[in-house]
Order: C-alpha cells, then structure tokens, then sequence
C-alpha cells in the first residue's frame, strides 16, 4: 500500500512527512529503536482490516493497542507456546549474532499467561525500571506483555507474526516522520534506554581508578532500586549468639514470663534463630540447654552444670535472677526495618576472604565450655533466604549485595558454585508457591541453594590494585562492567569558577597530570575527579596535593622519583629534589670499587612547603606551552 492511496493520502500534507513499513512472515525485524523514537502511528493495516487515527478520539494510535489487534487476528490464546524468543523475531539468525541482538527484547517481553510472568522476566533481563505492563483480553483468558516504545511492541509483533501467522500475512504501518513533543498516551518514551538497561542488570561490576566516584554511584544505585520500600518480615543478625543466649532473649522478649519447653520453641525468636542453625525441630536442643543450666531443685540430671541460670516454677521453665541479669547483656539480635538495613548488605572482599565467609562453612563454638564444630551460613547465603523470605511473603522488593574491592579477593574461592547461580538465566523465581530454577547442594549442610531473581549484585573494582585484564573470563560473561573513569567535567562543574580557583586552573592541572600519567604507567592508574573536588581555596588544593595526591602518587610509582617529578612537573624541584652524591663520600671506595663505581642521583622530598612556595609550584603543573595550546 503505498502512502498516496487514498484511504491513508489524508495524512500526507508535505512529501517526506510519513514512513510507511511493511511487516511480513519468515523476514527478520529490519526496525530499530531509532526509527520509531517518539513517532506517532498514524494507520495500519492486515487481514483485509485497516485502522486509522479517525477511529480514535486522539491524533494517533496507541502502538500498544496495535499489538492487541494483531494478536487478536492471530488468535494467540489458542496456542499453548505463546512465548516470543529471538528466533522468532530474527528468524535463521546465525548462533554469532544471537547474543547482540537479545538485546532488542530486553524491554520487549512477552507473551505470558501470568502477569507474574512478566514481572519475572522484567527482573532476569534486567529491563528498565519504567517497564509497562500491557494485558490482551481474550473470551476465557487474558495474555501479557510489557513493552516501553513502539519498538518493543514491533519486536514482538514481528515474533508473533512469524510465529502464529499465515504464509501471506503482511502487516502495513504508517507513522509521523516528525517526532512527537507529547508523550502519547500510554507509552513511555524513555531518553536513556540504554542507560536504564544498564541501571538494573541483575550482576554489576563498577570499574575505574580511585576517585572516579564508585562508590557515589553505589549510593545512587541502592537509592533507585530500594527506596520507598517495605516489607513486614523482620531480618535478624545472630552472629555470637548461642542456643542459651537465643533462650534469653525468648524469655526476655516475653517478658521473663514462666514458659514451658514447646513454648519457648514457638517463640518467634527461637524460630528464627534455628532457621540459621538449619535446626527444623530444636525441641530437644531447647530441653537440653535448660535443663544442663537449670538449678539443683529443679531437675536432678547428672549433666547439670551448676549455672543455675533456669528454674522450674509448676511445671514451666523461667530465668533465674543470675540469668535474668545475664538476658540484659545479650544484644537485640532485631534489625531496624528500613531500605538501609532490610534490602541491603555491604561487604568487602580482601585475600582472607574465603567460601565459608560468603556462603557457608564450618566454625568452632564454645557453648558452657564444650566445644562444638557447627554449619554457619555465610553472609551472601543469609541475604538470599531473606530475599527468598519476602518473595514467599507475597512481596516484590529488591535486595542489593554490595562487594566492594570486588578484584581484592581470591574470586573463583570465595564464589564456588554461586559462578553458575547467579547468571541471569539461572536464578530461582518464586513461581505458584514454590522456587523454580537452577539450585544446587550445598557441600556442609547438604541444603539446596538458588540465587533468587530479586537479588542484584553491585561489585566495585579499583583498576589501580589490579588490572581488568586478570579478570576470569567466567566472571566477565557473567557480569556487566560499567567503566567510570576520571572526569574533569564534574569538576569544571563543581569547583570555583569552570573548574579554577581564581587563575589556578584545576580541572587543567588534572587532566595535564592524568595524560603524563597514561605515557609513564597506564590509564587505570590515573587520578580520578574526585581527588580535585571541594576544594575552595590555594590551601585546601595544597593540602589535598600533599595529603592525598603526592602519596598517591608514591604508591602507584614506588620509587620511580624521576617520573612523579615529571608527572608534578616540578621544574623547581619545589617537592622533589635531585642531587648526584659521589660514593666516595658515603663509603671507603675500597670497599665497593668491585661493585659500584658510579656516582648516584639521591632524591630528596618535601612533604610540605610554605603557602607561597606551593603556588609556585601548582603554577608550573600546567606549563606554558600547554596553557598556549588550549
């Protein structure tokens, strides 16, 4: 159908004002984001059916209700696999290319018989937090889809079409070549998709050299993702309580009422407590703990140890005034109920940092001077069944795992199996009342284990401790890395006038330093934004110079002098100080003319210099052939 046929020439007001597509069956989508970017359908047709803008209240057709007609012509509720792939969409792809072009159903998601569905994959693909979701009424049924633009509900239309359609099925449309200033109804046009996907993958490596802002970006992340938040399960940290010490607080938090074993055992802290001790039936754990510390009068077992922390009163078990004091002792093992707390975990990984610290492994504890060799969940293991808690409860919240100096640890040791869990297409779903995907058993406590699909790991390399390169190839595929190197911009846009502080160009002197510091070491070493900001005067850019740059400097380089004298540009050698010593002064030269017969450059530094000699120097750092340049 061409643009001039009459049923749709009424649109045409100049030349080039309209595009029309066409969509046929066994063909490959041949339309990007960029082609329907804030466009506005104005007419399709299929099947003998055409549809314009006048059968509409509004200048335009929503592209979400065109995805409901075509899949009513198609009558996709009678078929059983309505889920739309990458094949379906990019038919005879090769294997090669798969992978790229996944990408263009990250925010294309469907068709589903449960909205649940949708919302799981929104969460696996890692699709954009503005995601909407979409429902197509049928007679006895309704199937689901999300999308954001016209270009997911054409990705999927293109999939359905291949799938479901007739060999001669085409499908015209028409759209506005002019992009549209309103948002259409219903459609969320979203300026940064890309940087939307990249907010919310699931597994998330921040890279860079120091200063470059990682862990202000962790701040932001945890802010989009957990704020507004609730959720009514209560978290606990256990660690240092013991069975005797969980049995006070039971007490305590009952208001040392008398109780009797079955009913310490409901407590809903005792509950809690055998959960990390993977103890389903503590009863007898409970019994034996009060008993082997009750007072005499109470019991008469060989196996007392005459603590006398518990007494029984007819027929129930209360605290002694010795264990009543000692109750008081034990810390509230309760964690405030907030985003902060709740959805989140920070931790840092260094080289004695192993699997049984992350998921699990077996520790010694003493208990009344008997020492017991016990299963101990791990941190990252808690955080999933917390996160497994609060699907189960009916909640959808997000739970962010943050691992800072994520390249620090002996990554494959601490990780172990959890390399296969946590892909994307691996995690758990919480799926009609039972967890569904990929777990595996635990080697200590014998448990089965997934990732669920509301746990987002954020991990931050520093490049300076330790190149990109040595990165495992199995953690590469697995995670996202989002570069964050030096900025002067931000502190162009943030200190003193453009980045200087009266004529002492900042933002100049840290790129000057950073491109000396590529030539002589390499990029992931260079001196991140950070480093120059809130600074307000001569003497705040002095002390950061000779508190955090010059160290830092020293670190990187050792004991390189020459190079961080080059990188300064201490012309003035205001910092560093070269002087030839001959040897003959230091030693009996008979004693090292075999070895040594040289003179050698010393190198003198000054760790601080006067107000006036600091300006000297930070007005060298830029020379004056660069400032000519600019």
């Amino acid at each position: 159908m061409a643009i001039n046929t009459p049923n749709w020439s009424h649109f045409v007001t100049k030349e080039g004002e309209m595009t029309e597509t066409i969509i046929a069956k066994h063909q490959p989508l041949k339309l990007f984001y960029k082609d329907l970017k804030k466009k506005k359908l104005l007419a399709y047709s299929f099947r003998e059916h055409s549809y314009d803008v006048k059968d509409t209240s509004k200048n335009n057709i929503k592209w979400k209700d065109l995805l409901r007609n075509i899949a009513m012509h198609l009558e996709i509720d009678k078929y059983d696999d309505i889920e739309i792939t990458v094949d379906d969409v990019y038919p005879d792809l090769p294997e090669v290319k798969k992978d790229y072009f996944k990408r263009m159903l990250i925010n294309a998601i469907g068709l589903y018989r449960n909205k649940e569905d949708v919302q799981r994959q929104i969460k696996i693909r890692g699709a954009s937090s503005v995601m909407g979701i979409g429902e197509i009424k049928f007679d006895n049924q309704s199937i689901w889809f999300g999308s954001i633009a016209g270009i997911d509900v054409m990705v999927l239309i293109q999939g359905m079409i291949n799938k479901f359609g007739k060999d001669d099925d085409v499908l015209k449309i028409c759209y506005m070549n002019e992009v549209q200033t309103d948002a259409v109804d219903e459609e969320v046009i979203d300026e940064n998709v890309e940087e939307e996907e990249k907010d919310n993958k699931l597994n998330t490596i921040l890279f860079g050299p120091p200063g470059t802002g990682k862990t202000y970006s962790v701040e932001k992340y945890k802010k989009k993702l957990l704020d507004n938040q609730t959720s009514e399960v209560v978290k606990y940290d256990f660690d240092g309580i013991g069975w005797r010490h969980a049995i006070y607080i039971a007490f305590r938090s009952n208001g040392y009422k008398p109780m009797s074993i079955k009913e310490i055992e409901n407590t809903e802290i005792i509950q809690k407590y055998a959960e990390t001790k993977n103890s389903k039936a503590p009863y007898g754990t409970i019994s034996t703990t009060v008993i082997e510390n009750s007072t005499y009068e109470s019991t008469k077992t060989v196996y007392r140890r005459g603590t006398d922390y518990f007494e029984k009163v007819n027929n129930k078990w209360q605290l002694t005034e010795v264990g009543k004091a000692e109750a008081e002792e034990i810390k509230d093992p309760k964690i405030d109920n907030n985003a902060s707390t709740q959805f989140y975990e920070f931790i840092t990984f260094h080289q004695s940092f192993g699997y049984e610290d992350f998921i699990e492994g077996i520790r010694a504890e003493v208990e009344n001077d008997v020492i017991n060799y016990v299963v101990r969940e791990g941190v990252f293991l808690k955080f999933c069944k917390a996160a497994m808690r609060d699907k189960e409860q009916g909640n959808s919240n997000n739970f962010l795992f943050v691992i800072d100096e994520f390249n620090r640890g002996n990554i494959s040791k601490i990780l172990g199996e959890l390399i296969t869990l946590i892909e994307v297409n691996k995690r758990i779903s919480y799926i009609d009342g039972e967890w569904k995907g990929m777990q595996v058993t635990l080697p200590y406590s014998g448990e089965k284990f997934g990732v669920p699909d509301n746990v987002y790991i954020l991990a931050t390399m520093n490049t300076a401790d330790r190149s990109l390169a040595t990165i495992d190839t199995a953690i590469r595929r697995r995670f996202d890395f989002v570069e964050m190197m030096p900025d002067s911009e931000i502190v162009r846009k943030n200190v003193g006038e453009d980045g200087a502080i009266g004529d002492i160009d900042i933002a100049g002197i840290m790129d000057a330093m950073n491109q000396r510091i590529q030539y002589l070491y390499d990029r992931d070493h260079m001196l991140g934004h950070a480093l120059f900001l809130n600074i307000e005067s001569l003497e705040d850019l002095q002390y950061r110079f000779e508190n955090k740059i010059i160290p830092l400097l020293q670190e990187y380089f050792f004991d390189g002098y020459q190079k961080i004298k080059a990188i300064l540009n201490d012309v003035d050698s205001i910092y560093i100080n070269k002087k030839q010593e001959s040897l003959n002064n230091v030693f009996d030269h008979r004693l090292i003319e075999d070895w040594y017969d040289q003179d050698k450059d010393i190198y003198e530094f000054n760790n601080k210099v006067s107000i006036g000699v600091f300006e000297q120097f930070i007005r060298n750092v830029i020379t004056y052939e660069e400032i000519e340049n600019e």
